[in-house]
Protein backbone atom coordinates (compact mmCIF):
# COMPACT_ATOMS: atom_id res chain seq x y z
CA UNK A 1 0.00 0.00 0.00
CA UNK A 2 2.72 2.36 0.88
CA UNK A 3 4.38 1.73 -2.43
CA UNK A 4 1.19 2.45 -4.34
CA UNK A 5 0.60 5.63 -2.39
CA UNK A 6 4.20 6.71 -3.10
CA UNK A 7 3.82 6.07 -6.85
CA UNK A 8 0.51 7.93 -7.00
CA UNK A 9 1.91 10.88 -5.09
CA UNK A 10 4.99 10.97 -7.33
CA UNK A 11 2.81 10.82 -10.41
CA UNK A 12 0.66 13.68 -9.21
CA UNK A 13 3.67 15.74 -8.34
CA UNK A 14 5.11 15.23 -11.82
CA UNK A 15 1.75 16.11 -13.35
CA UNK A 16 1.60 19.38 -11.42
CA UNK A 17 5.18 20.18 -12.32
CA UNK A 18 4.61 19.59 -16.03
CA UNK A 19 1.36 21.49 -15.93
CA UNK A 20 3.11 24.39 -14.26
CA UNK A 21 5.81 24.34 -16.92
CA UNK A 22 3.24 24.28 -19.72
CA UNK A 23 1.28 27.07 -18.10
CA UNK A 24 4.36 29.17 -17.71
CA UNK A 25 5.37 28.55 -21.32
CA UNK A 26 1.86 29.40 -22.54
CA UNK A 27 1.81 32.67 -20.63
CA UNK A 28 5.30 33.58 -21.82
CA UNK A 29 4.50 32.90 -25.47
CA UNK A 30 1.24 34.79 -25.15
CA UNK A 31 3.16 37.91 -23.98
CA UNK A 32 5.70 37.57 -26.79
CA UNK A 33 3.09 37.11 -29.54
CA UNK A 34 1.93 40.80 -29.68
CA UNK A 35 5.54 41.96 -29.91
CA UNK A 36 6.17 39.68 -32.89
CA UNK A 37 2.94 40.86 -34.52
CA UNK A 38 3.97 44.48 -34.06
CA UNK A 39 7.31 43.67 -35.58
CA UNK A 40 5.76 41.98 -38.57
CA UNK A 41 3.25 44.79 -39.05
CA UNK A 42 5.80 47.58 -38.67
CA UNK A 43 8.14 46.15 -41.38
CA UNK A 44 6.77 46.74 -44.86
CA UNK A 45 8.00 45.77 -48.31
CA UNK A 46 7.89 49.40 -49.30
CA UNK A 47 10.91 49.97 -47.06
CA UNK A 48 12.91 47.72 -49.38
CA UNK A 49 11.28 48.14 -52.78
CA UNK A 50 10.88 51.91 -52.87
CA UNK A 51 14.51 52.84 -51.95
CA UNK A 52 15.84 50.37 -54.51
CA UNK A 53 13.60 51.78 -57.20
CA UNK A 54 14.61 55.34 -56.30
CA UNK A 55 18.28 54.37 -56.44
CA UNK A 56 17.82 52.86 -59.91
CA UNK A 57 15.99 55.96 -61.09
CA UNK A 58 18.75 58.21 -59.73
CA UNK A 59 21.42 56.06 -61.38
CA UNK A 60 19.64 56.12 -64.74
CA UNK A 61 19.17 59.89 -64.48
CA UNK A 62 22.85 60.33 -63.61
CA UNK A 63 23.77 58.30 -66.72
CA UNK A 64 21.42 60.23 -68.99
CA UNK A 65 22.42 63.74 -67.88
CA UNK A 66 26.15 63.46 -68.76
CA UNK A 67 25.21 62.13 -72.19
CA UNK A 68 22.93 65.11 -72.74
CA UNK A 69 25.71 67.41 -71.54
CA UNK A 70 28.13 65.79 -74.01
CA UNK A 71 25.64 66.21 -76.82
CA UNK A 72 25.30 69.90 -75.95
CA UNK A 73 29.07 70.33 -76.02
CA UNK A 74 29.27 68.70 -79.47
CA UNK A 75 26.86 71.21 -80.97
CA UNK A 76 28.83 73.44 -83.35
CA UNK A 77 27.98 77.13 -82.92
CA UNK A 78 26.73 78.94 -85.96
CA UNK A 79 29.18 81.13 -87.84
CA UNK A 80 28.56 84.78 -87.26
CA UNK A 81 28.81 86.67 -90.50
CA UNK A 82 30.49 90.07 -90.22
CA UNK A 83 28.27 93.02 -90.75
CA UNK A 84 28.84 94.78 -94.06
CA UNK A 85 30.53 98.11 -93.80
CA UNK A 86 28.35 101.05 -94.83
CA UNK A 87 29.30 102.66 -98.09
CA UNK A 88 29.41 106.26 -96.90
CA UNK A 89 32.37 105.98 -94.53
CA UNK A 90 34.91 108.77 -94.31
CA UNK A 91 38.59 108.00 -94.47
CA UNK A 92 39.02 109.31 -90.94
CA UNK A 93 36.74 106.54 -89.67
CA UNK A 94 38.86 103.80 -91.20
CA UNK A 95 41.28 102.25 -88.65
CA UNK A 96 44.94 103.04 -89.07
CA UNK A 97 45.81 99.38 -89.52
CA UNK A 98 43.60 99.09 -92.59
CA UNK A 99 45.18 102.22 -94.10
CA UNK A 100 48.64 100.79 -93.51
CA UNK A 101 47.62 97.53 -95.15
CA UNK A 102 46.23 99.41 -98.15
CA UNK A 103 49.41 101.44 -98.57
CA UNK A 104 51.49 98.27 -98.25
CA UNK A 105 49.42 96.62 -100.95
CA UNK A 106 49.53 99.67 -103.23
CA UNK A 107 53.29 100.27 -102.91
CA UNK A 108 55.11 98.76 -105.91
CA UNK A 109 57.93 96.32 -105.38
CA UNK A 110 61.49 97.35 -105.97
CA UNK A 111 61.75 97.01 -109.74
CA UNK A 112 65.49 97.47 -109.66
CA UNK A 113 65.89 94.40 -107.47
CA UNK A 114 63.29 92.29 -109.26
CA UNK A 115 64.53 93.24 -112.71
CA UNK A 116 68.21 92.85 -111.83
CA UNK A 117 69.80 90.22 -114.09
CA UNK A 118 71.25 87.12 -112.50
CA UNK A 119 74.95 86.89 -111.81
CA UNK A 120 75.48 84.54 -114.74
CA UNK A 121 73.99 87.11 -117.14
CA UNK A 122 76.25 89.84 -115.73
CA UNK A 123 79.29 87.63 -116.20
CA UNK A 124 78.23 86.77 -119.73
CA UNK A 125 77.66 90.42 -120.65
CA UNK A 126 81.04 91.34 -119.15
CA UNK A 127 82.76 88.59 -121.12
CA UNK A 128 81.04 89.71 -124.32
CA UNK A 129 82.16 93.30 -123.74
CA UNK A 130 85.73 92.15 -123.09
CA UNK A 131 85.79 90.03 -126.27
CA UNK A 132 84.43 92.96 -128.29
CA UNK A 133 87.10 95.35 -126.98
CA UNK A 134 89.82 92.71 -127.44
CA UNK A 135 88.84 92.26 -131.11
CA UNK A 136 88.98 96.01 -131.70
CA UNK A 137 92.42 96.30 -130.01
CA UNK A 138 93.70 93.36 -132.07
CA UNK A 139 92.67 95.11 -135.31
CA UNK A 140 94.31 98.38 -134.19
CA UNK A 141 97.61 96.65 -133.31
CA UNK A 142 97.58 94.54 -136.49
CA UNK A 143 97.05 97.65 -138.64
CA UNK A 144 99.96 99.37 -136.89
CA UNK A 145 102.28 96.33 -137.41
CA UNK A 146 101.54 96.26 -141.15
CA UNK A 147 102.54 99.90 -141.53
CA UNK A 148 105.45 99.73 -139.06
CA UNK A 149 107.01 96.33 -139.70
CA UNK A 150 110.52 96.19 -138.18
CA UNK A 151 113.01 97.05 -140.96
CA UNK A 152 115.76 94.61 -139.92
CA UNK A 153 113.21 91.75 -139.70
CA UNK A 154 111.77 92.76 -143.06
CA UNK A 155 115.30 92.85 -144.59
CA UNK A 156 116.03 89.39 -143.17
CA UNK A 157 112.59 88.14 -144.16
CA UNK A 158 111.77 87.27 -140.52
CA UNK A 159 108.23 86.62 -139.29
CA UNK A 160 106.64 85.22 -136.18
CA UNK A 161 104.08 85.66 -133.40
CA UNK A 162 104.39 87.24 -129.98
CA UNK A 163 101.89 86.66 -127.12
CA UNK A 164 101.47 89.80 -125.02
CA UNK A 165 99.34 90.68 -121.97
CA UNK A 166 98.33 93.98 -120.39
CA UNK A 167 95.68 95.56 -118.15
CA UNK A 168 93.27 98.12 -119.51
CA UNK A 169 90.75 100.44 -117.82
CA UNK A 170 89.60 104.05 -117.92
CA UNK A 171 93.12 105.22 -116.91
CA UNK A 172 94.75 103.45 -119.88
CA UNK A 173 97.17 100.54 -120.39
CA UNK A 174 99.38 99.17 -117.63
CA UNK A 175 101.66 96.21 -116.96
CA UNK A 176 102.30 95.34 -120.62
CA UNK A 177 104.62 92.33 -120.98
CA UNK A 178 105.56 89.42 -123.23
CA UNK A 179 104.18 86.03 -122.20
CA UNK A 180 105.56 84.08 -125.15
CA UNK A 181 108.50 85.32 -127.21
CA UNK A 182 108.95 84.94 -130.98
CA UNK A 183 112.68 84.37 -130.38
CA UNK A 184 113.34 87.48 -132.50
CA UNK A 185 114.24 90.54 -130.46
CA UNK A 186 113.05 93.07 -133.05
CA UNK A 187 109.61 91.42 -133.24
CA UNK A 188 109.25 91.22 -129.44
CA UNK A 189 110.21 94.89 -129.12
CA UNK A 190 107.87 95.90 -131.96
CA UNK A 191 104.88 94.18 -130.26
CA UNK A 192 105.31 96.23 -127.06
CA UNK A 193 105.88 99.41 -129.10
CA UNK A 194 102.65 98.76 -131.00
CA UNK A 195 100.66 98.66 -127.72
CA UNK A 196 102.28 101.85 -126.47
CA UNK A 197 101.78 103.75 -129.77
CA UNK A 198 98.14 102.74 -130.30
CA UNK A 199 96.70 102.71 -126.75
CA UNK A 200 95.06 106.09 -127.26
CA UNK A 201 92.98 104.49 -130.03
CA UNK A 202 91.59 101.72 -127.82
CA UNK A 203 87.78 101.86 -127.14
CA UNK A 204 86.91 103.60 -123.88
CA UNK A 205 85.60 101.58 -120.91
CA UNK A 206 84.87 102.09 -117.21
CA UNK A 207 85.69 98.49 -116.35
CA UNK A 208 88.97 96.80 -115.57
CA UNK A 209 90.06 94.21 -118.13
CA UNK A 210 93.10 91.99 -118.45
CA UNK A 211 93.90 91.14 -122.09
CA UNK A 212 96.10 88.43 -123.56
CA UNK A 213 96.53 88.92 -127.33
CA UNK A 214 98.75 87.50 -130.07
CA UNK A 215 100.71 89.96 -132.19
CA UNK A 216 101.45 88.34 -135.56
CA UNK A 217 104.26 89.46 -137.90
CA UNK A 218 103.88 88.21 -141.45
CA UNK A 219 105.55 89.37 -144.71
CA UNK A 220 103.14 89.50 -147.64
Amino acid sequence: MKNKIGLISGFMISVFVHFGILLFAFLFLKEQAPIQKELFHSISLNDYIVPQVEQKIEQSAAQIEPEKAIEKEQIVPKKVQPKPMPKNIKNSQIPKSSKAEQTAQNTPTNNAINNAPPKENLAQSLAKEQDKIAAQIYKIISAYIIKNYPKDALRRNQSGSVLVSFNYNSSGVSNAQILQSSNIKSLDKASLDAIEKTKHLFPKTNKNFAFTLPVRFAIK
